[in-house]
């Protein structure tokens, strides 16, 4: 099959037992296509009896691709008919079988096995990705059950495609209806399909099953989307596996082998360890996991009595546990990535007292930073919880490295990490980094406890250290992400800071009015020589409260002015280690899983421990000897002077008022002693009108000394403080 006319062939996205399916891409329009066609070799192998029962499943699956046009979550037929029918004939006449090519949209994102076979998801998706695929798969099979009457018998993550949109979004359709069949209510089908893993017990064990086959499928998928792994010895054989799942408790999500003794099994009712869940959402994950992999159909296909709808109890299940809101953070200081469930009552002060009980900081220590674009601007003791949560921002995955050009410029800028960092509020902040966790099978095999050298085994103990490595490669990043968002934050609030403006307008204002005081006085004398001012000592006093004060507040402005400076520079400088750090594959995790999880590889122990020490050796370089813990420390130490020169800011503004109230008492003292003198009068008149001073009235109190000495002694203290402990200079 060659282009032909407008339409391009552009090679074969996939083949199955009996078919494959083509893409093709219009010339002119850029529209794109799949269509599906039978396999003549595998045709041929079919009994007659055979042949006609595939023929009854295509015709069934050409028609239901026909009719679902318009439902999000199930890929769409194309009708050629009137569009295209010249080119439509074209494919039929070449296909090899009597029967129609099935022509459906395009998705060009794949599908959710081969997204599983990435090497960051080994160890399962991320959270957000598991949640959007079961929601999609969960509406797309109660619209075949419901609307459809259609069960479909054969899903698996390669029958979940991935349509990507302009602004790089994914959305999931379940597509390959060549198994489906209509499941009018209470019907009975007695047939063994579907694909080794996915099948229910019922459909081996007794051969009648119902449409929830399906919901068993879903369970066995959602199992493998958080872990990585099928739940049921998937390395065992048929038999076993069959006699394991007849006996499992109801509660029962996996069923493990011993790594010790092969003859004996084991019933698990947790996830393990190594997924990338939040803690709330893994809770009520797996107690819904519970429902669809019962062994029992009729529990399993239970329907919700408080549904106003006939609503199937595991679709119910799954509505609530996607309702959850899980506030994600990172506690910069401890490297923690926490998460806690949010709800409409929760208080800002119910958060802070589980971040202490978490990161053991002191209440009062908890300072909290909103990642750049939160849609919070701030937080308050008022605050909720809840408001805090983003839900765009829940999608962390890492694949938009595999975004077209075209779909990367179109698609929004990369989610954060988090939806929060915190981070200890004190002069001399204090930094661990939690050990890191490896399974206890892994450790077992490093040490050679174990002799077994089954498949299964070895790449379980691979994934455990693939797992890890991954892991502390998102803690690490999200560390530099908060270092990061810490000095932008730091930066605003210094450019946001009102104080170097309210000097300077001191400055001014106190300038100009001393300086007109001063050349009146000089004026004065000049216009009547014999003048004599009797207040020598006030204006000493004057000048020298007018001097020391211009000169502390310019001390302290120089101090502000440096630690905005630095505050910049830290910016650059994390900015560039943030882009520096990329998508660089710190310890090597894409490299360990070519070594031993690819092309049948396995690992032995002493490869095992040299990764771990190659690890080991790395992470204690990032975290320990890395700049970026120093630089951490020094944008803490300058966050910390920071707020505390802004401590004594409002006492050197109201000493600025104190000041300019005792030029204006001299001007008033002034006017006393020259009423028989008018020229010069009328001189100081108008350059009183002239003047400009910030206070809220006039001081007519008598001159305090006191005060004045006050004023000395406090603008000599903000000095020395500054000079003793705010020489930031060289952060």
């Amino acid at each position: 099959m060659y282009s032909w006319g407008n339409w391009e062939l552009c090679g074969k996205l996939g083949q199955g037992g009996f078919g494959e399916v083509i893409q093709w891409r219009h010339r002119t329009t850029g529209r794109e296509i799949a269509t599906k066609h039978v396999n003549k070799l595998n045709l041929n192998s079919l009994s007659a009896d055979q042949q006609i029962k595939l023929s009854e499943r295509w015709n069934k699956e050409f028609n239901w691709a026909r009719q679902f046009q318009h439902f999000p979550h199930i890929v769409a037929g194309v009708i050629l008919d009137k569009e295209d029918p010249a080119f439509l004939d074209y494919l039929n006449a070449r296909h090899t079988a009597k029967l129609p090519v099935i022509v459906l949209e395009y998705c060009n994102g794949g599908d959710v096995r081969q997204q599983l076979q990435r090497p960051e998801n080994a160890n399962g998706l991320v959270e957000f990705e598991v949640r959007e695929i079961l929601c999609a798969l969960r509406q797309a099979l109660h619209f075949l059950h419901s609307k459809c009457e259609v069960c479909h018998r054969d899903l698996k993550p390669d029958n979940i495609v991935i349509q990507r949109r302009a602004d790089g979004k994914k959305v999931y359709k379940l597509t390959d209806f060549g198994l489906a069949r209509g499941t009018p209510e209470k019907t009975i089908l007695q047939s063994v399909v579907g694909t080794r893993h996915y099948f229910a017990p019922e459909v081996v064990e007794t051969g009648y099953y119902n449409s929830s086959v399906d919901y068993w499928s879903m369970g066995i998928i959602a199992y493998e989307l958080a872990t990585g792994e099928l739940p049921f010895i998937p390395h065992q054989t048929p038999k076993n596996i069959l006699i394991n799942l007849i006996r499992k408790p109801a509660n029962c999500i996996a069923i493990t082998e011993d790594p010790e003794d092969s003859s004996r099994f084991e019933n698990q009712f947790e996830l393990p360890n190594e997924h990338h869940l939040s803690q709330p959402w893994a809770k009520e994950f797996t107690k819904w996991l519970c429902r669809p992999l019962d062994t029992d159909h009729k529990r399993r296909g239970q329907l919700a009595s408080d549904e106003v709808q006939s609503v199937p109890v595991v679709f119910a299940e799954l509505d609530k546990i996607h309702q959850l809101k899980v506030l994600t953070i990172f506690a910069v200081n401890c490297c923690k990535r926490l998460e806690y469930a949010v709800s409409a009552d929760m208080t800002m002060a119910d958060l802070i007292g589980l971040i202490v009980r978490d990161t053991e900081m002191k209440v009062e220590e908890v300072y909290c930073v909103l990642p750049t674009f939160h849609p919070q601007k701030k937080i308050t003791l008022q605050t909720k919880p809840l408001n805090l949560y983003v839900e765009e921002w829940n999608d962390t995955s890492q694949d938009w490295c595999d975004l077209g050009k075209e779909t990367r410029k179109a698609a929004k800028r990369k989610n954060p990490p988090v939806m929060l960092y915190v981070f200890q509020g004190k002069e001399e902040c204090e930094y661990s980094v939690p050990e890191p966790s490896l399974s206890v099978l892994a450790r077992k095999f490093m040490s050679n406890k174990l002799k077994s050298e089954a498949k299964w085994m070895l790449k379980r103990v691979a994934l455990d250290m693939l797992y890890v490595l991954n892991k502390e490669q998102t803690i690490y990043k999200m560390f530099v992400s908060g270092v990061n968002e810490h000095a932008l934050s730091l930066e605003d609030e210094m450019v946001a800071n009102p104080f170097i403006d309210n000097i300077n307008e001191q400055l001014l204002t106190t300038t100009y009015a001393y300086e007109q005081l001063k050349n009146l006085r000089t004026a004065a004398q000049g216009e009547i020589p014999t003048t004599q001012f009797n207040d020598g000592a006030e204006w000493e006093n004057l000048t020298h409260n007018y001097e020391a004060i211009i000169k502390h507040a310019k001390a302290i402005k120089s101090h502000f002015e440096s630690g905005l400076r630095s505050a910049q520079d830290m910016v650059k400088t994390t900015n560039q280690l943030l882009k520096d750090l990329g998508d660089k594959d710190i310890f090597d995790a894409i490299r360990f899983h070519q070594l031993y999880l690819c092309n049948g590889r396995s690992i032995s122990p002493v490869e095992l421990k040299n990764a771990a020490n190659q690890f080991v050796t790395t992470r204690f370089q990032l975290h320990n000897k890395g700049e970026v813990k120093e630089l951490s420390k020094a944008i803490d130490q300058l966050h910390f002077y920071f707020f505390k020169s802004k401590v004594p800011v409002p006492v050197l503004l109201k000493k600025f008022d104190e000041v300019k109230s005792e030029i204006f008492k001299m001007h008033l003292d002034m006017m006393k002693p020259i009423s028989a003198a008018p020229p010069p009068m009328l001189q100081l008149s108008d350059a009183m009108d002239r003047l400009t001073m910030n206070y809220d009235a006039p001081i007519s109190d008598a001159f305090d000394s006191l005060g004045t000495n006050s004023v000395i002694d406090e603008a000599e203290r903000i000095n020395n403080m500054l000079i003793r402990e705010m020489e930031i200079d060289h952060c």
